[in-house]
């Protein structure tokens, strides 16, 4: 604790402090003698003593019009795995308490995606909007993860879509991805949200590799969920079609 006590002017009665004030920093991954705070519900008071006098008192109900009171969902690393640390006011009484582990706010339901495309500027990338409500979170944590089911995977990083707000991209080159039928997840850390299917009329992405023609296609592979077919176009059916055409 780091405390200021700087009386400006004497008066009759005692002192104004015009400037008194404290500040308190709590590292919750080492509050609990070294070691992180446990999960659940954890009060904050203010403990207050003087010349064998003391008092312990909630605080958060009497604050700046300029502090919130609304929840707000961080996910921390403790360096062994993440956590969500939710700070939030109680009703009705509006003192502030700690939610560590998820107690009453989740983590899934403020991330997001929406939409899946191939990026205006690049038609080999494939683009994931999506939307994270969190406060915080570490950063390169929020990824798009994807699988082919054979033992290979790859993680592509969101990247803030504005400035401002929650809005992020994740952009997926398709072309630095081996064949095969790829599945994936939005994950934080522990926490995983599915990835939308692609739409429908969404045309396949065509490339060279190794003067080889290639392609990355949606398909419906994945149900409900996001699916993405990547392969080295058959000459021999490809020619065949044509000619049948």
């Amino acid at each position: 604790m780091a405390s200021t006590h700087s009386p400006s002017s004497g008066t009759q009665n005692g002192y104004v402090y015009d400037k008194a004030g404290f500040e308190v920093a709590v590292d919750l991954t080492t509050a609990c003698d070294g070691a992180p705070l446990p999960e659940g519900l954890w009060d904050i008071s203010l403990a207050i003593g003087a010349q064998g006098v003391s008092r312990e008192v909630r605080i958060g109900s009497n604050r700046g019009a300029q502090v919130s009171g609304a929840p707000t969902t961080h996910v921390v690393d403790t360096g062994d795995d993440m956590r969500a640390v939710t700070l939030y006011a109680t009703t009705p009484h509006g003192n502030f308490t700690l939610d560590i582990g998820e107690r009453k706010h989740a983590v899934l339901p403020q991330l997001n995606v929406a939409t899946v495309r191939w990026a205006p500027d690049s038609p080999t990338e494939l683009e994931f909007a999506g939307r994270c409500t969190l406060a915080a979170a570490p950063d390169g944590a929020l990824a798009v993860h994807l699988e082919d089911g054979c033992g290979h995977s790859a993680d592509f990083p969101a990247r803030p879509a504005s400035q401002a707000g929650g809005d992020f991209l994740v952009r997926v080159p398709v072309t630095e991805l081996p064949s095969g039928l790829w599945k994936g997840r939005l994950r934080l850390g522990p926490w995983t949200v599915p990835l939308p299917p692609a739409p429908p009329h969404l045309a396949p992405a065509k490339w060279r590799r190794r003067g080889l023609p290639w392609y990355a296609k949606p398909t419906v592979e994945g149900g409900e969920e996001f699916a993405l077919q990547v392969a080295r176009t058959d000459l021999v059916r490809a020619v065949t079609r044509r000619l049948n055409s």
